[in-house]
């Protein structure tokens, strides 16, 4: 008789102390096992520790035992019971199915299930479904306490540079990094630094990120400045896991709630400097990353035209004598490489005009346009909120929804028929088996549409509080940039005492004397 060459399976799903000593038990089990059986031979078995059940995806040996299984390193598979094979049931019966096809059984112990023997097929995947539910339940009940400690100030996560955690999991100040983190804001706000300057200052002091890296890029600095956990809010749920299957997960763009807890810690920059430098990141706008030139680094970037001499005019920032704010002040390019005119013709007799007289200049031009405002209201709310079709979510929704209701009917039909041994047990399979994995998918779906579905049934109260900002702005009440970015084409500057604004799509300019 020919002797077999078997070999294990185990798994933990976290890599604490006590589930590495259960590793090494259930080892040490399958080992003796095996070598008690005069018919097997010991194949050393394969072992992930401190990886989910939910997805094979993940787990490095057990792919390592998938690929040995097709070059022939051994014949029979042991594990302890199925949700220690997998938690999914797509996964579970599909490997197993492989195996089989290769002529390799998966002997789960615990289930007295041999993927080998035909009559243990429609017992296997039943117990694979019910894996697949209790994991879902296991992540719903870990989602809960999470939560719960959020809710309670409780850092989950890296506590990030500036901070450390203390025993109970609450952020507590190091002063080191809170040292560097005060560096940061200073060369940002104060010294009016770019991004990548400063990310390059770092790491010429050789200082290492959060995550000890040596690397300062404008991306990693900008997390800093725009961190509201340095004015000492905490900010949760800015990832989430929208599939408990795949365990990956996603960045939260409003489809779950945030958890934000004000005063939460021990702030290392006051909020009114946090504030001050939010501000300043939005008015310096997205080409701070990498410290180039763009056409919408201000709201007045390449928007303003000089009326003597035809030039651009270029940003001119300067801090204020308390050092409290920066002031931004435009002026003509010509003037600012020649200076005053010349009789040669170079220079320009164009003055510097601050930001805020261009605010003022333009809200005057907005508030005496003669056109529909509620066109302008209109207009401004797409481009600032977008096109939600909410009906096509729905109607997807619905659809998904009856897709899973007919493929249920489907299974319970199949089912039935092998039930009244209409069918036999391959039969069975051949048909329940694509159904299954119809409905895995449709299931996924369906979760991903219910998310954008709460999305969407908070567009209205949305909708309403940007109608009444744009309204406000259109009416001369406040200046918006987004507005202003929105609506200008352009202003030429004739000195101190006149300004010419033209407005997108409208056939007319608008002349102001001041």
């Amino acid at each position: 008789m020919k002797r077999l060459r078997v070999t294990a399976y185990c798994r933990v799903s976290t890599d604490s102390d006590d589930q590495k000593n259960s590793l090494e038990n259930q080892e040490k089990y399958f080992k003796e096992e095996i070598e008690k059986n005069p018919d097997w031979d010991y194949i050393p078995l394969y072992a992930d520790e401190g990886t989910t059940g939910t997805s094979t995806r993940k787990r490095k040996n057990f792919n390592q035992m998938i690929a040995d299984a097709y070059s022939g390193a051994f014949d029979i598979i042991l594990t302890k019971e199925v949700s220690r094979f997998a938690r999914n049931t797509v996964d579970t019966l599909d490997y197993t199915r492989k195996l089989k096809d290769i002529g390799i059984g998966v002997n789960f112990l615990l289930d007295r299930i041999n993927s080998l023997n035909p009559e243990d097929e429609f017992r296997l995947s039943i117990m694979a479904s019910v894996a697949q539910e209790e994991s879902r339940k296991t992540s719903e009940r870990v989602k809960f306490g999470q939560k719960r400690g959020m809710e309670n100030g409780k850092k989950f996560g890296r506590a990030g540079l500036g901070y450390k955690k203390d025993v109970n999991g609450n952020l507590i100040i190091d002063a080191e990094g809170a040292r560097i983190v005060k560096y940061i804001f200073n060369r940002y706000l104060y010294d009016g630094k770019s991004l990548a300057i400063i990310g390059k200052e770092l790491e010429n002091q050789g200082i290492l990120t959060s995550t000890n890296g040596k690397i300062w890029d404008a991306t990693a600095v900008s997390r800093i400045l725009k961190n509201e956990k340095y004015c000492g809010d905490l900010k949760q749920m800015k990832t989430f896991t929208p599939n408990y299957l795949e365990q990956k997960s996603k960045t939260n763009n409003g489809e779950v709630d945030f958890i934000i807890l004000e005063n939460n810690h021990p702030a290392i920059i006051d909020r009114d400097t946090f504030n001050k430098v939010q501000a300043e990141i939005k008015r310096r706008g997205p080409s701070d990353l990498d410290n180039k030139r763009y056409s919408n680094r201000y709201t007045f970037s390449g928007k303003l035209e000089c009326g003597f001499c035809n030039s651009s005019f270029i940003s001119r920032p300067r801090m204020s004598k308390n050092k409290d704010r920066i002031i931004q002040r435009w002026q003509c390019s010509k003037y600012f490489k020649y200076g005053p005119k010349h009789n040669d013709g170079r220079g320009c007799e164009c003055s510097m005009v601050r930001s805020e007289i261009l605010e003022h200049i333009f809200s005057l031009a907005l508030s005496d346009v003669s056109i529909n405002k509620e066109m302008v209201v209109n207009e401004c709310v797409k481009l600032v909120l977008g096109v939600i079709d909410g009906d096509s979510v729905q109607d997807a929704h619905t659809e998904a929804l009856q897709e899973i209701a007919g493929i249920e009917k489907q299974i319970d039909r199949v089912i039935g028929l092998y039930v009244k041994e209409i069918i036999n047990q391959k039969q069975l399979e051949e048909q329940k088996s694509p159904l299954d994995k119809q409905k895995a998918t449709l299931e996924n779906k369906l979760s991903l549409l219910s998310n954008n579905i709460e999305m969407i049934s908070k567009r209205e109260a949305l909708v309403s509080s940007i109608r009444g900002r744009i309204g406000s702005i259109v009416h001369n009440e406040v200046f918006s940039d987004e507005v202003a970015k929105e609506l200008l084409d352009k202003i030429v500057i004739y000195g101190k005492d006149r300004y010419d604004v033209y407005f997108r799509g409208i056939d007319a300019n608008f002349h102001l004397a001041v």
